[in-house]
């Protein structure tokens, strides 16, 4: 939504008034650079080491003037005593330390307006019509709008995980936001989950150095869902990670196509070949497929536990190897072979049907990662493609697959064009 919406502007005229009532807004002086070009105080961060300002914020002046400001100063005891008692409350927990660093100097108030004559395009102050809310006393407060369902109220904020990057943290969302919150009475956020930034060979990417990838060019070259496991298991979340296409690439070469694909097509395949394209009912489970079984649920506890922690890198590695044992125990047991021992029957069936158990496992906890290649993978093994909420006894080994007709078998993750012609030669 945009903030120049009328409910946002309603909204964040009510927290202005309330806070005011509450002697939580204050007016004072203050006194700054400003930068004329872009219309702008600056900080002490952006002089440059000779004591100039860049040439990018053209005329600079010092204005002294007379603003509102929000008591930031009156929550900080609380909020240093927050972060030291729950640095659970910030991921990954040595971000709490860099905010408890900000912490260690005396917070000044926060300047929360400037005059309608120098920023005429701000939500004006509801007990000033001469000044305008400026920048986080509206920006901040998007959160609570964006929640709500028509009309923005207080009522509609709902204290989720705020996912940020470390750039934003401090002060923006790890200082200011909180001590709005309780100057507004209203819950903390569950937890504020800070992410990295990607680089590129170690450097971080910038226009100016032409570095910069345009994740858009990927999407469309190795498929939006292979771009998006690559993201999600290369980088440790809460830390930087580099980018390479190489490891894109053989990411969705190997683990995509070569593991999770090639098992749906092997196991359907065969399927299809030697039980007429239903899944055959599965016999009373062997010492073999006991532990198949055992290290594929594993795997899944696994996964969960981490993806909790907001381990997802892990988390996928987990996953995989519920993918990497069912293709272990189709080598190992090699239907190919079995098929043609009719003695073998129950050996046969006991390996296919397990086979279509672990992808359907896997197919429906990787949707979150891989959706639309999972819910084509789930209509191949015959189901809607829908994904439904996890029963309360998960994970168990599934039910009522004996019978049910595949849909028609394809690849998952179809042959790149360079990877075609490479085939050719």
């Amino acid at each position: 939504m945009r903030t120049t919406e009328g409910r946002h502007k309603k909204l964040v005229q009510e927290v202005l008034a309330l806070l005011y009532a509450k002697g939580e807004i204050v007016k004072g002086t203050f006194r700054g650079f400003y930068s004329v070009r872009a219309e702008q105080f600056l900080t002490e961060k952006e002089r440059q080491a000779d004591g100039s300002w860049p040439e990018i914020f053209g005329e600079v002046v010092e204005l002294t003037e007379e603003n509102y400001f929000f008591k930031l100063s009156k929550h900080q005891d609380w909020l240093k005593e927050l972060y030291q008692k729950q640095p659970q409350l910030v991921f990954p927990e040595f971000r709490a330390k860099e905010i408890l660093g900000a912490l260690e100097k005396p917070l000044p108030d926060l300047c929360i307006s400037r005059p309608k004559t120098r920023l005429a395009w701000g939500i004006p102050l509801p007990f000033d019509d001469n000044q305008v809310t400026y920048v986080w006393f509206d920006a901040l407060l998007n959160y609570v709008t964006g929640a709500g369902r028509g009309e923005g109220k207080l009522s509609d904020w709902v204290p989720a995980v705020h996912v940020i990057g470390k750039d934003i943290m401090v002060p923006a969302h790890a200082i200011y936001w909180p001590c709005m919150l309780r100057a507004l009475g209203l819950p903390m956020y569950e937890k504020l989950l800070v992410h990295g930034f990607w680089t590129r060979k170690s450097e971080k990417l910038s226009k100016s150095t032409g570095n910069v990838v345009d994740p858009k060019i990927l999407a469309e070259k190795y498929g939006s869902d292979s771009f998006r496991y690559y993201v999600l298991r290369e980088m440790a979340l809460g830390h930087d990670a580099d980018f390479d296409e190489g490891s894109l690439a053989a990411r969705r070469k190997g683990e995509l196509a070569h593991e999770l694909g090639n098992l749906l097509q092997r196991a359907g395949s065969m399927i299809g070949r030697y039980c007429d394209g239903k899944i055959p009912e599965g016999p009373t489970p062997d010492a073999l497929s006991v532990a198949f079984r055992a290290t594929v649920l594993g795997a899944l506890r696994s996964w969960d536990d981490l993806m909790k922690g907001n381990q997802i890198h892990l988390a996928l590695g987990e996953l995989w190897k519920a993918v990497q044992a069912g293709n272990q125990m189709i080598e190992s047991r090699a239907p190919w072979k079995l098929a043609k021992d009719p003695g073998q029957s129950d050996a046969l069936r006991a390996t296919l049907s397990d086979a279509m158990a672990v992808l359907q496992l896997v197919l429906l906890e990787v949707e979150c990662v891989i959706p639309t290649t999972a819910r084509a993978g789930l209509q191949q093994l015959g189901l809607s493609g829908g994904v439904e909420p996890r029963e309360k006894d998960w994970p168990q080994w599934p039910g009522g697959l004996s019978g049910r007709a595949l849909g028609k078998i394809e690849p998952l993750f179809p042959l790149l064009d360079e990877e075609k012609a490479q085939g050719k030669s």
